[in-house]
């Protein structure tokens, strides 16, 4: 790893030269790992060895798992890693670790993965049972970033009206009727 930022030694306790991939793999708790492992395989081996030829669309894996503190406890973190290209065409991947034990979202391991070309198969190991497509799911993601519907229309290359009918469809799914409930709906099901 070329950098660790001193965000992920407060979330998880580890000094920065501890920080390596054997590790961080460690860290993750034993009934996530297999997940985490399955999703990292299909997402990193094939979905991201690409790059979207738009330099604004990023592709972004987002997942949420249990890893462990250096203490030994565990805590639900969430971990983005971003793949990027260089001025000289070099590639290279941003992660970000942020601890979302604050959020009730239960102990699935869940995944989101966003920009780049549409997805035609990802492992359905989210076990929820929704009618929420892909690009719903990214909406909620963005909501959930609090990005506004023209922000939103930006990042994903779409009308505001159709981020704005998606919001529609994805609060009569999930049977809410305000972005709080749905924020509260989503991290419960899974779906952030």
């Amino acid at each position: 790893m070329l950098f660790v930022s001193p965000n992920a030694v407060n979330v998880l306790g580890y000094e920065r030269e501890e920080f390596n991939f054997r590790t961080v793999f460690e860290m993750i708790h034993p009934d996530d790992r297999r997940a985490v492992f399955e999703i990292a395989k299909k997402v990193l081996g094939s979905e991201m060895s690409y790059i979207s030829g738009d330099s604004h669309c990023p592709v972004v894996l987002y997942l949420a798992y249990r890893a462990a503190k250096k203490n030994g406890r565990y805590t639900r973190i969430s971990l983005t890693i971003s793949r990027h290209t260089d001025p000289v065409g070099g590639i290279y991947d941003m992660g970000v670790i942020r601890d979302i034990s604050h959020i009730r979202c239960g102990t699935r391991v869940t995944f989101a993965l966003l920009g780049g070309r549409t997805l035609k198969e990802l492992p359905d190991l989210s076990e929820k049972d929704l009618s929420i497509s892909r690009r719903e799911q990214e909406i909620i993601y963005y909501i959930s970033q609090g990005y506004t519907s023209s922000r939103i229309a930006y990042e994903l290359n779409i009308s505001k009206f159709t981020v704005n009918t998606h919001r529609r469809n994805i609060m009569r799914k999930t049977g809410t009727k305000n972005l709080v409930d749905l924020l509260i709906y989503a991290s419960n099901n899974g779906i952030i």
